[in-house]
């Protein structure tokens, strides 16, 4: 998948430079309107297809590591609003994993609150 203007150029292109050429089973080419409205339909069918060597767009590329642990965001969300995010996770109880170029960078976990748990009664 891919926007170009020149798709037999870019074709010849990834002949001569991608390892994974000889893999490619069929080429398609749909033409658009606009480059922007090209560029969003490749975006929903990067995530509707999740094809093996082209993943741009996509926050967790299930095919490569597959079932996300827990929910991701991208690094750009979150210093957008860190805050508000760990608020979230405190909020729902669940895990976040922060991505960057669709690598697991960290994971934000719920706080547990130990000294909050009624001890375990003792059998007597």
């Amino acid at each position: 998948m891919g926007a170009s203007a020149d798709p037999r150029g870019r074709f010849r292109q990834h002949q001569r430079d991608k390892a994974w050429w000889p893999e490619v089973a069929a080429r398609e080419v749909e033409w658009f309107g606009s480059r922007e409205e090209a560029l969003k339909q490749e975006a929903r069918a990067i995530v509707r297809e999740l094809p093996r060597h082209n993943d741009m767009g996509v926050q967790w590329p299930h095919h490569r590591l597959g079932a996300a642990p827990a929910r991701t965001l991208h690094t750009t969300d979150f210093k957008a609003d860190p805050q508000g995010w760990m608020d979230r996770v405190a909020e729902t109880q669940r895990p976040i994993v922060v991505t960057r170029y669709k690598v697991p960078q960290v994971v934000i976990v719920p706080y547990f609150d130990r000294s909050q748990v009624p001890a375990e009664e003792s059998a007597d």
